[in-house]
């Protein structure tokens, strides 16, 4: 039986599967118990990488299930839940059907990829922004990648699904002609003084990380984790070897701000604040 404190959580469809598990660990447990593809969570890397991403609409999408299944399952161990009136989450999929042209196919299995517990986002990102824009992406996974289908959404990509056998996602990425949504915090430049200005902000308050010598997907997954343990007030100061493109939008999810600073080719100071 989950303690109180646990039990008084109270998870919909929004809350993000990183703060189920931080608020109760053995939750992992539980959402590994749902569906195959939640098994992933017990990897300790996909655990803080898929984990920090997702909604529990988004898993349950991932796991091919409904919200209310999903939600329900938690119930019945002991967690408090607000099941959705309607599971307007689990019509996402009808929504981004293109129709589009798949004569120019470069196709990228990343299952491989994910068996070594590495995040395939870099490959997936390396690869189209290398294609030609008449060409469409077909990713081989075992499961929808929601999270980065949302973020390429933003970039002016446009996708449709498949699913030609249990257990087999096929998903199609091709250039929309759409203007992409800009993040703010991806490409807004900062004054040139405002590194010093946070810096003296929060001096005395910040703890610092060196994630400059680690393999991908490290720096990420030790930021993000670094990022969940901070104390309102305080900030996060990195040592890293160049800005990291692929964690500005979720800081940007977690209303993070960033300020950073170019020491050298191969040394940036970060600061990571709210």
């Amino acid at each position: 039986m989950h303690h109180l404190e646990i039990r008084l959580m109270k998870i919909t469809a929004k809350t993000k599967i990183s703060a189920i598990i931080k608020n109760d660990p053995h939750a992992i447990d539980v959402i590994a118990s749902i569906n195959k593809h939640f098994r992933k969570l017990k990897n300790p890397i996909l655990s803080k990488l898929l984990a920090s991403r997702v909604s529990v609409a988004d898993a349950a999408k991932i796991g091919g299930i409904t919200t209310k299944t999903f939600l329900n399952t938690l119930k019945t161990h002991g967690y408090e839940v607000e099941l959705p009136q309607i599971d307007q989450e689990d019509n996402h999929s009808n929504q981004h059907i293109t129709k589009m042209n798949k004569d120019n196919i470069l196709e990228l299995d990343v299952r491989p990829i994910l068996a070594g517990g590495v995040d395939p986002f870099e490959e997936i990102m390396k690869t189209l922004k290398t294609m030609p824009d008449d060409q469409t992406l077909l990713i081989i996974n075992t499961f929808e990648p929601v999270p980065l289908l949302n973020i390429l959404e933003k970039r002016g990509y446009e996708y449709e699904t498949e699913r030609p056998e249990p257990g087999l996602i096929h998903c199609y990425l091709h250039k929309s002609g759409k203007a992409p949504i800009e993040s703010p915090t991806a490409t807004a430049t900062p004054p040139a003084d405002s590194f010093e200005k946070v810096e003296n902000l929060f001096k005395g308050k910040m703890k610092e990380i060196d994630v400059r010598d680690m393999e991908m997907p490290m720096p990420m997954v030790t930021i993000l984790e670094e990022l969940e343990k901070l104390t309102d007030g305080n900030a996060l100061f990195v040592h890293h070897k160049r800005l990291p493109q692929y964690l500005l939008p979720e800081l940007e999810n977690r209303s993070f701000q960033l300020v950073h600073k170019v020491i050298d080719e191969n040394n940036l100071n970060l600061i990571i604040f709210k």
